[in-house]
């Protein structure tokens, strides 16, 4: 008896989400195949669906969702077959010596009126628009965020051509000088290269093999000359702890005829004063 109720279940609760056209394909053969082996008061479970699902497709409600549609619709079939059950109950005290004799066709087949007919089709229609447009707005979305990272990636490449061309230039340079920075006791297995153009005061910065700084620490760039360093800029390394950049903050370095560029690690962010660990020195003498 409990398997029987709960094939009734399955049978009841497939063929709302039939009638409202929600099945995908194996749950539709499923559900056609246990209609073929339906029982008369299932056959009349289907047609009470089919006529309260195209009701429900042409009420007033806007954009239903296929689970509201499908609570509605088992709701107003157990309503329907509460009230067919009181009605029945009330005819039997009132009329019990009459018997009702309902009449059906030859052939077996339930009439169908034409206007029922064409309800459903467009009902089935009007489901299948609201699915396809729930699609294609998750679509859109879909696009529109893959555009963004499109045009920030794109954005990311001109920033990097732009550089890359300035470094270009400095190296184009007829005054240019490289001065080689090695690794100091902090860290000895450092260096780097720094290739200045003393015509137009600027320099790219290649440095490699830095430890990774903590949060609260920072490489600085410093020239040091006339006993004082000047911060030239901040800069930060990636996993691998080489770092390559371009600076332009040289002023006064064309004058001297000899000076240094160091790399410090500050532990407190940038610093105007050179106070952190030296990790790489290298000096320049323009004798």
């Amino acid at each position: 008896m409990a398997k029987q109720q709960g094939n009734r279940r399955t049978f009841k609760e497939l063929c709302a989400d039939y009638v409202l056209n929600i099945l995908d394909q194996d749950e539709r053969m499923r559900f056609e195949e246990m209609l073929d082996e339906a029982t008369e008061e299932e056959r009349e479970l289907y047609q009470q669906m089919r006529t309260k699902g195209n009701e429900l497709l042409f009420s007033e409600k806007d954009d239903p969702s296929p689970d509201e549609l499908r609570e509605q619709l088992l709701s107003e079939v157990e309503d329907g077959n509460e009230q067919e059950t009181d009605r029945s109950s009330e005819q039997m005290e009132v009329a019990s010596d009459e018997k009702v004799v309902d009449e059906t066709d030859d052939n077996g087949e339930t009439y169908v009126s034409l206007t029922l007919v064409t309800s459903i089709v467009l009902g089935f229609i009007c489901l299948s628009l609201v699915f396809y447009a729930f699609s294609l707005r998750s679509e859109i979305s879909t696009q529109e965020s893959t555009i963004t990272d499109q045009e920030e990636e794109i954005a990311d490449l001109e920033n990097e051509m732009n550089e890359l061309q300035q470094m270009l230039a400095v190296i184009d340079s007829r005054q240019l000088h490289l001065v080689r920075l090695l690794g100091m006791e902090a860290n000895p297995f450092g260096y780097g290269n720094v290739i200045w153009d003393s015509q137009n005061n600027r320099a790219v910065v290649r440095l490699a093999e830095l430890p990774s700084p903590e949060e609260d620490e920072q490489y600085q760039l410093w020239a040091i000359f006339d006993n004082k360093a000047v911060n030239i800029s901040s800069f930060s390394v990636d996993g691998n702890g080489d770092a390559l950049f371009m600076t332009e903050n040289l002023d006064g370095l064309d004058r001297q005829k000899d000076f240094s560029f160091a790399v410090t690690l500050e532990t407190d962010g940038e610093s105007s004063q050179l106070n952190g660990e030296m990790h790489l020195m290298g000096s320049f003498s323009g004798q």
